[in-house]
């Protein structure tokens, strides 16, 4: 506890300490390019086998969050097929738990990758979403409760499992190029979120909704192979930095009994935590930005659907949100370890947000379709980075030392939002109205209380930053 303490010390007299420091970590003149607000002092590998590890975490970011930002299309047809008379809100419960149940499964998932070994737990994780797909594809009308399951539940326990692996395996590679490499191995959400809602809405016109999901959880089992081969791979011992390592973690008898008390140590470290000020605003900044994402993002497509029916932009809208996710995950990753991770993702967010108010909302009144369109790309471009530049930023200020702690109670409090999130924008949202425009006129309170938050989202997370130095122009 004590450590956290001394950083957090170190960060608050920032002002007197040079912008950048470089020194020298090898005899063969190999430099690594160190700035004052980075915790992490020691050497890493910058690439090798990391990038064999990046890949195999993108093919898990594709099947996993990949197929939650697809949610869109699937809430669309339940809402217009398949459960046309159930209520909007308890439909959007289905991707929200996706979310939901995600984050709180992958905070605890670091004991048992320990335990088990990163193969074996990516195996379950994979599994589990291939059952879930295959069990999804036999919902006929009237058997909503089989989405609960099966999409909502098993899905989610298993993308959890999958997800832990995106975010703790790149860390142990990477600092120099931590946020690009985090942006890749998160650019599956973004090439998942493009070719699933292409898939589905292709096969929909001319098969079944039963043949169109099982078509997709075919193509789960070859991403899931890469997955479980390209991700396990081993560090060397001078670039391991802590106690236990992810990519080195394999099955041990003894740490699986040790499972209860792990935990236990794991939930006090969890509490030291929040003795430091500014890693709870920064908890407060990820739960607000929970809260406010989600809504937008699931009902995407749905305005789409109700201002233009018959345009094409219509049946590519999540397609086109996540196209820009893409880029919206690498290039701000790029940036930020150029200019600061914080910097970055703070002037994305305050983009996404002032966005919401002078474009999504215009789109209300009027129903300008191009402008809607160019407000699709704006957002899917400028919401990516909240979930991928987050992790950097913590790894950035504290260090990886204690990392598991931090992150794991960050996955913990980011539970709710999603869910809870869609509740309450789903409830903006009336059922049994024949009238369009009294639907599209229920989007001013979504979108007012969407723009809200993230807005909040991004000052909180601008108050931390200007905490640890006023000085605009320096590395945060």
């Amino acid at each position: 506890m004590g450590c956290y303490k001394n950083k957090s010390r170190e960060l608050s007299v920032l002002e007197s300490v040079t912008m950048n420091i470089t020194t020298e970590i090898s005899p063969d003149k190999d430099y690594v390019e160190v700035h004052a607000t980075e915790a992490d002092k020691e050497q890493f590998p910058e690439g090798g086998k990391g990038w064999l590890v990046v890949f195999g975490c993108t093919c898990c970011s594709l099947m996993s969050f990949g197929m939650t930002n697809s949610y869109g299309v699937f809430q669309t047809h339940y809402e217009t097929v398949l459960f046309s008379d159930v209520p909007s809100i308890k439909l959007s419960i289905i991707g929200a738990s996706q979310a939901s149940i995600c984050y709180l499964v992958t905070s605890m998932t670091l004991p048992l990758i320990y335990a088990f070994g990163i193969r074996q737990v990516l195996l379950l994780g994979c599994s589990l979403m291939m059952v879930a797909m295959f069990g999804l594809s036999t919902t006929h009308q009237g058997q909503l409760w089989k989405c609960y399951l099966f999409q909502a539940v098993m899905f989610s326990i298993g993308m959890g499992l999958v997800f832990a692996a995106i975010l703790f395996s790149p860390i142990e590679w990477f600092k120099r190029r931590r946020a690009m490499a985090l942006g890749i191995s998160m650019s599956g959400v973004a090439v998942g979120g493009i070719i699933w809602p292409i898939i589905f809405k292709n096969m929909i016109k001319h098969n079944s909704f039963n043949w169109t999901v099982r078509t997709i959880a075919f193509l789960y089992v070859p991403l899931s192979i890469g997955a479980v081969i390209l991700v396990p791979q081993e560090l060397e011992p001078r670039f391991i930095h802590k106690a236990e390592t992810v990519s080195n973690s394999r099955w041990c008898i003894e740490k699986i009994k040790n499972l209860p008390s792990t935990y236990r140590t794991s939930f006090k470290n969890w509490i030291r935590q929040t003795t430091d000020m500014r890693y709870d605003s920064m908890l407060l900044s990820n739960i607000l930005g929970m809260f406010g994402s989600y809504p937008a993002i699931f009902y995407l497509d749905y305005f789409a659907t109700l201002i233009a029916p018959n345009a094409t932009f219509t049946n590519y809208a999540v397609t086109i949100y996540n196209l820009f996710g893409g880029p919206g995950r690498v290039l701000p990753g790029i940036i930020g370890d150029k200019i600061g991770r914080c910097n970055c993702l703070i002037a994305f967010l305050l983009v996404l947000s002032i966005s919401i108010f002078t474009m999504w909302i215009p789109c209300i009144k009027y129903q300008i379709l191009p402008l809607y369109a160019v407000f699709v790309c704006i957002f899917g471009l400028c919401v990516a980075p909240f979930y991928s530049l987050f992790p950097a930023c913590f790894t950035q200020i504290f260090g990886t030392q204690g990392s598991e702690a931090r992150l794991g109670l960050f996955l913990f409090t980011s539970f709710p939002g999603p869910l809870l999130g869609c509740v309450i924008a789903g409830s903006f949202i009336p059922k049994g109205t024949s009238s369009a425009e009294t639907v599209i006129h229920a989007y001013y309170k979504l979108t007012i209380y969407s723009g809200v938050v993230m807005m909040a989202c991004a000052l909180v997370l601008l108050g931390v930053r200007l905490s640890i130095t006023k000085r605009l122009l320096r590395f945060v």
